[in-house]
Parts: structure tokens; sequence; C-alpha cells
């Protein structure tokens, strides 16, 4: 967090130049995106549950989802593997048997700290809809 001092330098055809000067404040902050809902049903819409995030410790985070009796289905501590890129994402599956979970409301337990340390810890609901 701070100011920062940005510069921009125009030439224009005849060599001419002009800088403008423009002093801006930056701050930090921590933001966790996570959906509710994903479809995997290999349809290439929507098919894994994957988060945005910014301002996170990454060696902090834990995510573990479970079903309706309390079981865990799928758990990770490298939000890496949930970021929604380069086909990164939950697909769905159970982390042991590999098969399809079902259709259903599934509950959520995200833990991490933000880049001052400040612990974050929440519990929501995810659905599988296919």
């Amino acid at each position: 967090s701070g100011i920062v001092q940005v510069e921009l330098i125009v030439i224009d055809n005849n060599g001419c130049t002009d800088t403008a000067f423009k002093q801006i404040w930056l701050e930090d902050e921590f933001w966790i995106y996570l959906p509710n809902s994903f479809t995997p049903d290999n349809d290439q819409i929507n098919d894994k549950f994957c988060l945005e995030y910014n301002g996170i410790r990454l060696e902090t985070f834990r995510f573990i989802v479970y079903n309706k009796t309390s079981d865990v289905v799928f758990s990770t501590t490298r939000i890496q593997d949930l970021e929604c890129f380069l086909e990164n994402g939950w697909d769905g599956k159970h982390q042991s048997t590999g098969k399809d979970l079902p259709v259903g409301m599934y509950v959520y337990e995200v833990y991490f700290q933000d880049f001052e340390g400040w612990k974050h810890e929440d519990v929501g609901f995810l659905y599988i809809i296919r």
C-alpha cells in the first residue's frame, strides 16, 4: 500500500515529447470469490469448481468439501489447484474413489490468512448440478 508516481511520455510523429505525472494510491486488499455451484457434465461450460483470489498467503490455504453425512469428499491445501485457468479446478469427483459425486448440496469450509496475516474462515454451500 502507498502512493506511487506514474509517468506517461508521449512522442508525436515530429519527435516532440510531452510528459505527464500523476500520483495514485495503491491499496493491497485481499478477496476471494467462491462460486456456489458448478455443472461437471462435460459440456465445456462451468465443468469445474474454481476460484479467484487476491492477497492470500498461499501456504495458509485450506479448502474442504463435505457431503450430507459430513464425510470429506474433496480437500486441498493448494489454492493453485483451484485457480480458474489452465484447466485447474475440482471436477466433482470423490477424492478417494474418483467417482462422480451425486447432484446435490455440499458444505465447504475454507480457511486462509490474508497478506497482513489476518485469519479468515468461512463455511458455505456448494451445489453440484449435472
